[in-house]
C-alpha cells in the first residue's frame, strides 16, 4: 500500500465536507481510528475498504491507487449531475415561463423541480456542499423576483385608485409608498430571505427527513378517460383560435364568455365525475390542472370592447365603462400556456413511480 494513502484519505474526506467523527460513525469505528489512518499510523482492515470507499464516494482503486489518472463515472455521478440540472434548471425554467405564464404556476413548477433535485441529491448521491450553495442562491433569486413583483403590484395599486377616485387617504398612501421606498426594498429582501429559508426547510424535511423510499420512474398506458383533462385543455385552447382569424360573426364575439363558460363547465363536470369514481383517484390532479387552466386562459388574451353606437371594436381600458360588451382576442402566450398545462396533465397520467427492487438498489449504489 502506498505511503501517501493517509493524505488521499484526508483529501477525500475533506472533499465530502465530513469530519473524522462523521466518517467513523458511518464505518462503525472510533474517531481515533480514523485519525490514526490519516496520520499514517495504520491502515484500515480489508473488510472496511469497500464501506470506506462508499462513504467517501470513490472506488477502492481510487482510495488505494493514487496514480489513477481518470476515475470512471458511476451512475451516482450521473444522478448528482441530474440533481443539479433539476434544482438549478428549475430556476432558469421559472424565469423563462414567467415571460408568458402566470407567476403562481411558474413558481409551483420551480418548487417541483427543486424538490426532485433535492430528492436525487439526498438518495442517489452524497450530499454536496456546492449543490446546497447553488440551490440556495437560485431559490433566493426566484423568491426575490416573486416578492419584488408582488411589491411592485401593490405599490401601483394606490396610484390606480387615486386616478379613479382621488380621495385624501389614497393620495397619502401613494406618497407614503414613495417616501419609504428604501425601507420597503429592505423589507422585500428580508421577506425573500425568509421565504427562501422556509422553502428550503420544507423541501429538505417534507418526505426527506428519513431515508426516502427509492423509486423507479416508468411509463404506463393510460385509459382514455384519464386523457380527458389533457384533451379538454387542448380543446379549450383551440376554442380561442377562430377568434384570432377574424372569421366569426360579431355575435360570436359578444357571446364569447357564455360559449367558453358553457364548454369549460361541461368538460370540467365530466372530468370530475370520472375522477371521483372509486379507484380512479389518479385523475384528480389532472382535473385540478384543468380547473386552473380553464380559469387562467381567458385572462391571458387581449381584452377588447365593442361600441354599439359606432359599431367599432377598441382595446378595453380601465377607464372604459363596464356597460360596453367585452371579449378577448387570443395571444401566443395563451396558446403556449394551454399547451404546457395539457402536457403536464399528460405527464401526470403517463409517468409512474414504483419502489425499486432490492437488486436495483444495489445496482444504484456506487461500486467499489
Amino acid at each position: 500500500m502506498e505511503p501517501d494513502f493517509s493524505e488521499r484519505l484526508k483529501n477525500y474526506r475533506r472533499a465530502k465536507a465530513m469530519t473524522q467523527q462523521d466518517l467513523a460513525d458511518q464505518l462503525g469505528v472510533s474517531n481515533k481510528t480514523v485519525s490514526r489512518w490519516e496520520s499514517g499510523g495504520g491502515y484500515p482492515d480489508v473488510p472496511l475498504l469497500v464501506p470506506l470507499a462508499r462513504a467517501l464516494g470513490v472506488t477502492v482503486d481510487d482510495l488505494l491507487d493514487g496514480e489513477k489518472p481518470i476515475r470512471t463515472l458511476t451512475r451516482a455521478d450521473g444522478q448528482s449531475l441530474l440533481s443539479f440540472a433539476f434544482a438549478l434548471g428549475g430556476g432558469v425554467l421559472f424565469f423563462l415561463l414567467d415571460l408568458f405564464m402566470p407567476a403562481l404556476l411558474c413558481y409551483l413548477a420551480y418548487l417541483g423541480c427543486m424538490a426532485y433535485g433535492v430528492y436525487l441529491q439526498r438518495y442517489y448521491c452524497y450530499q454536496n456542499r456546492w449543490f446546497r450553495i447553488g440551490n440556495a442562491a437560485m431559490d433566493l433569486s426566484v423568491n426575490l423576483t416573486v416578492v419584488l413583483r408582488l411589491g411592485t403590484g401593490l405599490a401601483a395599486l394606490p396610484a390606480a385608485m387615486t386616478i379613479a377616485n382621488a380621495q385624501e387617504w389614497r393620495v397619502r398612501l401613494l406618497f407614503w409608498w414613495k417616501d419609504h421606498l428604501p425601507l420597503l426594498l429592505l423589507l422585500g429582501v428580508l421577506l425573500a430571505m425568509a421565504l427562501t429559508a422556509l422553502t428550503l426547510w420544507l423541501v429538505e424535511r417534507w418526505g426527506f427527513g428519513r431515508r426516502p423510499v427509492p423509486l423507479r420512474p416508468g411509463l404506463r398506458r393510460p385509459a382514455v378517460r384519464e386523457l380527458l383533462p389533457a384533451l379538454s385543455l387542448l380543446l379549450l385552447t383551440a376554442f380561442w383560435l377562430p377568434f384570432r382569424l377574424d372569421v366569426l360573426p360579431l355575435e360570436a364575439y359578444l357571446r364569447q364568455s357564455l360559449l367558453y363558460g358553457g364548454l369549460a363547465g361541461m368538460l370540467i363536470l365530466l372530468c370530475l365525475l370520472l375522477a371521483l369514481k372509486k379507484g380512479r383517484r389518479r385523475g384528480l390532479a389532472p382535473t385540478a390542472l384543468l380547473l386552473l387552466g380553464a380559469d387562467l386562459l381567458p385572462g391571458l388574451g387581449e381584452e377588447w370592447a365593442y361600441l354599439p353606437r359606432s359599431k367599432e371594436c377598441i382595446l378595453a381600458k380601465p377607464t372604459l365603462s363596464d356597460l360596453y360588451p367585452r371579449f378577448y382576442c387570443p395571444e401566443p402566450e395563451q396558446v403556449a400556456a394551454g399547451l404546457v398545462l395539457a402536457l403536464l396533465c399528460l405527464l401526470l397520467v403517463v409517468v409512474t413511480f414504483r419502489p425499486k427492487a432490492p437488486d436495483e438498489e444495489r445496482e444504484m449504489a456506487p461500486k467499489a
